[in-house]
């Protein structure tokens, strides 16, 4: 009886955590990527701020959540993604799968291009293992979908591809990512370089990228 007595609270624990998780990110996302403070997820969330804090020791440990979720979501995208195409296929689409999902969610790159800089060096080294880890099995699961679509490239060598897609992807949204006034004061300004946008251009990129990881060894 008290295993079962545990199990229900164990439970119970887990679904106000996700209760808060998903509280924070609904807030992130009306702020527009600005992460809100442990008040304000504990009054949305109608709990008390001590209780947050039973949870999560800090801000940035949940915000390091929230970006693990995010990654989640997309590398279930990818995932669901490749099972469900039948016969080859080519580096442009599988570039399209792996972009697809940042495209319409440029919040992902948000996170992550403040998630090492500014909130790792705030977080006890154990969370930030942690969140290491899940990002690790993450690409190991993505790693093995590419592996069934391209034998010739093991499990490990499929992760560090994901990875390293990421990377690119990553890279290219902080140098293309500006706001439409912006966009046209370049045009105007006879700067063309970033032209077009980053939804074009990164999938040209990780198409030209793909192509090369991942021909056959000769």
């Amino acid at each position: 009886m008290a295993i079962k007595r545990r199990a229900r609270s164990d439970r119970a624990k887990q679904k106000r955590k996700e209760k808060l998780l998903k509280t924070a990110w609904q807030l992130y996302k009306k702020n527009k990527g600005q992460m809100p403070t442990v008040l304000e997820i504990a009054a949305k969330a109608g709990l008390s701020k001590g209780t947050v804090y039973l949870y999560f020791k800090t801000k940035e440990e949940i915000f390091l959540q929230l970006y693990v979720h995010q990654l989640h979501e997309w590398f279930q995208h990818v995932d669901t993604a490749l099972k469900n195409h039948s016969g080859p296929l080519s580096a442009r689409q599988l570039a399209v799968v792996m972009t697809q999902f940042v495209i319409e969610n440029p919040l992902l790159l948000k996170m992550g291009s403040i998630a090492r800089g500014v909130l790792e060096e705030k977080t006890d080294e154990r969370i930030v293992i942690e969140t290491k880890m899940q990002v690790a099995n993450l690409l190991e699961d993505c790693g093995r979908q590419i592996n069934k679509k391209f034998p010739h490239v093991d499990i490990s060598a499929g992760a560090r591809l994901d990875l390293h897609i990421y990377a690119l992807i990553s890279g290219m949204w902080q140098l293309y990512a500006v706001s439409d006034r912006m966009r046209q004061q370049l045009l105007n300004s006879g700067i063309t370089a970033f032209e077009p946008g980053f939804s074009e251009s990164v999938i040209e990129a990780v198409a030209t990228y793909i192509k090369g990881a991942l021909q056959t060894p000769s």
